[in-house]
């Protein structure tokens, strides 16, 4: 009597098949997940881009709001406007959904 080791060809295929199925339900999910967070960063950097400009707007009264992104951050039309926003945020690019999406 011979002693079999290893698996045979279609074990493997039962195994890759099954892996396949998982793999089929759980990737949707993993994208639906992944666009929320997008949107729900997106969401929040609207949110502080507002702050952001009532925040200048009140601590520069000649200015007004700022014309640029970059203005919340570097303060360089009104000193009092420097580092309201983020950095990143300021750059006027942010990681998104797709790719990389331009804010106003």
């Amino acid at each position: 009597m011979k002693t079999h080791k290893g698996f045979s060809l279609i074990e493997l295929l039962i195994v890759v098949a099954i892996i396949l199925i998982i793999a089929a339900i759980a990737i949707p999910n993993l994208v639906k997940s992944k666009m929320a967070a997008n949107e729900a960063s997106a969401v929040s950097s609207v949110r502080a881009i507002n702050a952001g400009e009532v925040s200048y707007a009140a601590s520069c009264p000649l200015v007004g709001f700022s014309a640029t992104l970059a203005e919340l951050n570097s303060g360089i039309v009104c000193v009092s406007g420097k580092g309201i926003i983020d950095p990143v945020l300021s750059l006027g690019a942010k990681s998104g959904t797709r790719s990389r999406t331009q804010l106003p």
